[in-house]
């Protein structure tokens, strides 16, 4: 009788354990750019479309942006990572993966320097 009675506690803990271990342990499918930098400019999102317009004589050099991502996804190429490829016609592409390691998404990131003054 004892042992019945154990038995049926410790299967009825270790369903709750297993309930309550399943709803803590889904990993988040959040893969935002949330905010993209370079030095003091703060560039444009727009969907996946990331761009940003410098005024008329700046040097078209590379730059390393400072990019925020969502809560425990990450970001390739790396934030703080200097590019080249900002003021082609491509661009840059920025791939975000969530936590959960299958959702992805990709951004691009293009600069264009003003004509006008």
């Amino acid at each position: 009788m004892k042992t019945n009675i154990f038995l049926a506690v410790l299967l009825t803990a270790t369903t709750v354990m297993l309930s309550c271990k399943s709803k803590d342990d889904a990993k988040s499918s959040s893969c935002n750019i949330e905010s993209f930098k370079v030095g003091n400019d703060t560039w444009e999102i727009s969907g996946t479309n990331i761009t940003h317009l410098y005024p008329k004589g700046t040097t078209q050099t590379p730059l390393t942006p400072v990019i925020t991502v969502s809560d425990k996804a990450t970001v390739s190429p790396a934030s703080g990572v200097e590019q080249q490829d900002f003021f082609t016609a491509s661009g840059v592409r920025y791939t975000v993966t969530a936590e959960d390691g299958s959702t992805q998404k990709v951004y691009t990131a293009k600069a264009t320097v003003s004509t006008q003054q």
